[in-house]
């Protein structure tokens, strides 16, 4: 939006035209220096992306109108869409000059995140709510293949996962998962960035996590799990499978929760809803079907990734 706010400004000044742009629903875009709503105005629609705006103008300014319009909505597509052609040929592994990626993604320099955005809804829905939220920000959000994603430099990269989950959540009633990896300062951090998200939405489908807002350096359990060998993965299995198979979802829940809460104990009680010494019991009862403790860091330890490799079993098999 800072390209395009820049642009405006200097087109009203090149051309003495004052004018005022405004969103269908009342906001302000850009509105010239000393320009003053009159009863001797005309009103022109003017499409930028998937949005529309009006041109506020004098009808002394009435010739102008035409080509003004060209001119804003000509500039918005080069701004926007050659960003996201950049972006586009980035991840399609293509040969994009440096010069051209700082040029466009102004953002770049001070380091930028990338988030990879998938929804249960519809994907153009959603991505007029992630818009909306950012109207006033330097932000790209684009369609890539089937996913949203959303590039910009974000202070606080969890809360602003958070808020693209929830708004998604309660505007369009649908389930939405947000992933991110490490910040971007080059096209090679952006293409990182991305396969980082990937992978987290992948290893999020692999074993059930709960979560729905993913922080790649956060799956660190996950990563291991996957990357071990199917020999090691077997010993495991052969030492739990059937423990777990037992163990009804009642005991899963209760499993997957005092994982998630780091093994606090009143932590995981409050998720579950449940006494601490309800939870006491079920942990004493899982360590005596498996012999494990899992409140002791070290047996909770091969405990988690004995779990992790019995879901991704079951993952695959359901």
């Amino acid at each position: 939006m800072k390209d395009i706010m820049n642009f405006l400004q200097d087109l009203s000044k090149n051309t003495g035209i004052k004018f005022r742009l405004i969103t269908e629903d009342g906001a302000i875009i850009f509105s010239s220096e000393s320009f003053k709503e009159n009863s001797d105005m005309i009103y022109i629609s003017v499409n930028m992306g998937s949005e529309k705006a009006r041109i506020h103008l004098e009808k002394k300014f009435r010739e102008c109108a035409s080509i003004l319009k060209y001119t804003i909505e000509d500039k918005y597509r080069d701004i926007y869409f050659k960003k996201e052609r950049i972006i586009s040929d980035i991840l399609d592994g293509k040969d994009v000059s440096d010069e051209m990626v700082h040029k466009s993604i102004s953002f770049l320099d001070s380091g930028c995140n990338l988030f990879l955005v998938k929804t249960k809804g519809n994907i153009h829905e959603s991505i007029d709510v992630i818009k909306e939220i950012y109207r006033k920000y330097d932000v790209i959000t684009m369609i890539y293949h089937d996913d949203i994603i959303v590039i910009g430099n974000f202070d606080e990269i969890k809360e602003h996962a958070k808020a693209i989950k929830e708004t998604i959540n309660s505007n369009l009633f649908c389930k939405c998962y947000v992933s991110y990896g490490n910040i971007a300062h080059n096209k090679y951090g952006i293409e990182r960035a991305f396969h980082e998200s990937q992978q987290s939405m992948m290893l999020s489908e692999k074993f059930s996590v709960r979560e729905e807002v993913l922080d790649y350096n956060k799956l660190l359990f996950e990563k291991i799990v996957y990357s071990l060998e199917s020999k090691l993965k077997q010993e495991f299995l052969n030492k739990f499978e059937a423990k777990f198979n037992d163990f009804d979802s009642e005991m899963i829940s209760t499993i997957d929760e005092f994982i998630n809460c780091g093994l606090n104990t009143s932590d995981a009680a409050r998720k579950l809803y449940v006494h601490r010494n309800t939870l006491i019991y079920r942990l004493d009862k899982i360590k005596k079907e498996t012999g494990f403790d899992i409140r002791n860091f070290r047996e909770a330890t091969v405990f988690t990734i004995s779990f992790l490799v019995w879901r991704e079993k079951n993952k695959q098999t359901n």
